[in-house]
C-alpha cells in the first residue's frame, strides 16, 4: 500500500492543507471540486486530524475527548473549510430574488432552484428541515420583495403576520406541520438514507441527490 502524505498538524490553522498526494493547496485559492476534496480527506483521516489537534484551550481538547463536541465544530482547518463551501454553495446555489412568491402562498408543492416541483408530502426529513432553514435564512429578502410585488389584497392576507416575516407564510406553516406529523419510521429511514449519503460522499466526493 502506498505510504498517505499528508500533515495532520494542518487541523490547528486555517491558511492551507495538504492532499494526501502531497500537494500543499492555499484555501483561500481552492475551487469548488477541490474543496470536496479536502472535505473528503478530513473525513477519511479524522482519526489522523483528531489525534494531532492542539486548541490553545485544554478544556476544548477534554471536551473532544469526551464527546462532547465534533472536531469539524472546533478545529480551525475543518471550520475553514465548511465556511467555504458553503460560501461556494450559496453563490451557485438557490437566492431570494428567483423564488416564485406564489410558491410561498400555498401549502401543497415546493419548487426546486432547476425548476422541479415535488409534494411537500414527499421531502424527506432532512430535506423539509433544511428549507424551513434557507426560508429562514431568507425571510428578510422575501418579505421585501413580497412588499414590493402586485399582488392581490387576497394574496397579501394569506401571510399572518409573523416574526420573522416568512413564518407567516403558507409554505413555511404546511412544512411545520409535516415535520409535526413525521414517524419515528420515517425519521429512521431518512437518517438511514442520510448514512448512505455520507458513504458515497467519502467514495465519491460529491453529495448525492436527497
Amino acid at each position: 500500500m502506498a505510504r498517505i502524505t499528508l500533515d495532520p498538524d494542518d487541523v490547528n490553522q486555517d491558511r492551507e492543507v495538504t492532499l494526501t498526494d502531497g500537494r500543499v493547496v492555499a484555501l483561500a485559492d481552492a475551487d469548488g471540486r477541490t474543496l470536496r476534496e479536502i472535505a473528503r480527506q478530513l473525513y477519511t483521516h479524522r482519526s489522523s486530524y483528531e489525534a494531532a489537534f492542539a486548541p490553545d484551550d485544554e478544556t476544548v481538547l477534554e471536551r473532544l475527548r469526551a464527546g462532547e463536541v465534533a472536531l469539524d465544530d472546533v478545529a480551525p482547518l475543518h471550520q475553514r473549510v465548511r465556511a467555504l463551501l458553503q460560501h461556494r454553495r450559496s453563490d451557485g446555489g438557490r437566492s431570494a430574488s428567483h423564488l416564485d412568491l406564489a410558491v410561498l402562498l400555498q401549502r401543497r408543492i415546493w419548487t426546486s432552484a432547476s425548476g422541479v416541483s415535488r409534494p411537500l408530502e414527499e421531502l424527506t426529513p432532512t430535506h423539509r428541515r433544511n428549507l424551513l432553514g434557507w426560508l429562514e435564512r431568507n425571510s428578510d429578502a422575501l418579505a421585501e420583495r413580497f412588499q414590493q410585488a402586485e399582488l392581490t389584497a387576497q394574496q397579501r392576507t394569506a401571510v399572518e403576520p409573523r416574526i420573522p416575516w416568512v413564518l407567516g407564510t403558507p409554505l413555511y406553516q404546511r412544512l411545520e406541520e409535516l415535520i409535526a406529523a413525521e414517524t419515528t419510521i420515517e425519521q429512521a429511514r431518512d437518517e438511514a438514507r442520510q448514512v448512505m449519503r455520507k458513504v458515497r460522499f467519502t467514495n465519491e466526493g460529491e453529495w448525492p441527490d436527497r
